[in-house]
């Protein structure tokens, strides 16, 4: 079963998306800001993490930024969920090896998903759809 830590200050719709992951298989973990979501990640070395921007004590960016100096931490995929449309965060995210960046309210549910399973591979597929199979690379 793969693990999700969602750190986001949003009461509701972090503990919606929690509730959603169950549901769909997946174990997850939550966080209110992220300070709380270092906590979080030192006790439950999650498989990816669902990240909001904008959050008191440290913001999305900073967290991002500090884990990813971190060789146990930089390779975890982090979806950053956002309503931050300004593209100059969008960029700075990409510096910090952002997996993908979603803005809240353009984005479905089952988008999510796929993004979710883009980055975690076929262990967990969905089950009321199943993951498109991806093209060979050119270079196989």
């Amino acid at each position: 079963m793969s693990t999700i830590l969602i750190v986001d200050d949003a009461p509701a719709g972090r503990e919606a998306i929690a509730k959603w992951l169950q549901k769909e298989g997946f174990e997850t973990f939550t966080a209110r800001n992220g300070a709380e979501g270092l906590v979080r990640l030192k006790e439950t070395k999650p498989d990816l993490i669902l990240l909001d921007h904008m959050m008191p004590e440290v913001d999305g960016l900073t967290f991002l930024a500090g884990i990813r100096r971190f060789p146990k931490w930089k390779t975890i995929p982090v979806i950053m969920m956002t309503g931050m449309k300004d593209s100059s965060h969008h960029r700075k995210a990409e510096t910090l090896n952002v997996s993908a960046y979603l803005v809240k309210n353009e984005f479905t549910l089952p988008d999510l998903r796929k993004c979710i399973d883009k980055y975690l591979g076929s262990g967990q597929p969905a089950p009321a759809m199943a993951a498109p199979t991806p093209a060979p690379h050119p270079a196989i």
